[in-house]
């Protein structure tokens, strides 16, 4: 399967293998045999997070076809935003980003970050990453590139960017297999935040053409479930027809929850700070209270109802997200839990 990513345009923008680590004081404080991190939070590029793997794929297509403008859009406190202004830099281009939110804005986060890479921000009025006014605004940006003699490149991860993202993940779990089977680990449980599903669907298709079939929970940072497991099985449809594969996971294997996304996306929880906190205080590892503490809020209470055994052997995907925790300050401030999970 290698090969057959191989074949396809790639920026490099990374050097993989990110580690797999232990972390045997957070799996005693969740209440579980065993604990492994995915540590896509150091990927080579500005902070790192799991779209470098992505936009390897995504840029490398871009690059292929000449283009010299890649316009996106997400949230304003957007990990994807901040590392897309970044990538494109690193490879000559440049950036339009349409952002979900007020142009008043403060530059904080990744935000800042977004604006010192050189972005050109517009800004929508809208939270809904499916909203068609979003799709009109970065065809208007793409017909406004065009006209200065420019060649644009849209990227839209939720729709027709999602196959080709994916295989940043179909790669990414290629590579986790091989990481599991040198240390002799066979996962129970795989635990991913979730916004747009690409991560998800690699994750599932990698793993399944490794013949590995650990649960893959897959939980929401933003959309509803059923949302998620539609677009989930439209990425994995496209990947593996991108790779010329005909295997593809069960539907029914798409495990997804909603029940952690709190008062909306980008607002942390009481858990998801309580996850920051803890992960912390037992390993020195920053989780974000946006994407990695409201995964670990959510494999937290599957410990607790027992949906995940205490004899269990879990990996967590750490997809980053570092900028966010400064923007939580004074709700971080305060002890560590002394245990979430185990009762």
């Amino acid at each position: 399967m290698t090969m057959h990513l191989d074949r396809l345009p790639r920026a490099r923008l990374s050097r993989w293998p990110t580690p797999l680590e232990d972390a045997p004081r957070l799996a005693r404080r969740l209440g579980v045999a065993r604990l492994l991190v995915k540590r896509d939070d150091l990927t080579d590029l500005v902070l790192g997070g799991n779209k470098v793997r992505k936009l390897e794929f995504l840029l490398g297509d871009a690059l292929a076809r000449g283009a010299d403008t890649v316009i996106t859009t997400a949230g304003a406190q957007s990990n994807f935003l901040r590392l897309t202004a970044a990538a494109a830099r690193r490879l000559g281009m440049a950036s339009v980003l349409v952002v979900r939110g007020r142009p008043q804005a403060p530059s904080r986060g990744n935000l800042l970050l977004m604006r010192l890479f050189g972005a050109d921000i517009r800004y929508v009025g809208t939270e809904d990453p499916l909203a068609p006014t979003t799709l009109a605004v970065m065809d208007e940006v793409a017909a406004d590139v065009r006209r200065r003699g420019g060649q644009p490149y849209l990227v839209h991860l939720p729709t027709y960017s999602g196959g080709l993202a994916a295989l940043g993940y179909v790669a990414g779990a290629l590579e986790l297999a091989r990481q599991l089977s040198e240390q002799e680990v066979v996962p129970d449980t795989v635990v991913v935040a979730v916004g747009s599903g690409g991560t998800h669907a690699g994750l599932l298709l990698g793993l399944h053409l490794a013949q590995m079939r650990p649960r893959i929970l897959g939980v929401s940072v933003n959309l509803p479930a059923s949302d998620l497991r539609r677009l989930i099985t439209a990425h994995l449809r496209d990947a593996a027809a991108l790779l010329g594969v005909s295997s593809l996971p069960a539907e029914q294997e798409i495990a997804m929850t909603d029940n952690h996304i709190g008062p909306g996306y980008g607002i942390p929880t009481p858990e998801s700070l309580d996850a920051v906190r803890l992960a912390a205080d037992a390993e020195g590892l920053l989780l974000d209270p946006i994407y990695t503490g409201k995964a670990w809020a959510a494999l937290t209470a599957a410990v607790r109802r027992g949906e995940i055994g205490r004899d269990a052997t879990v990996v967590f995907i750490h997809t980053g997200g570092a900028p966010n925790v400064f923007l939580h300050g004074d709700a971080l401030a305060g002890p560590a839990p002394s245990l979430l999970g185990a009762t």
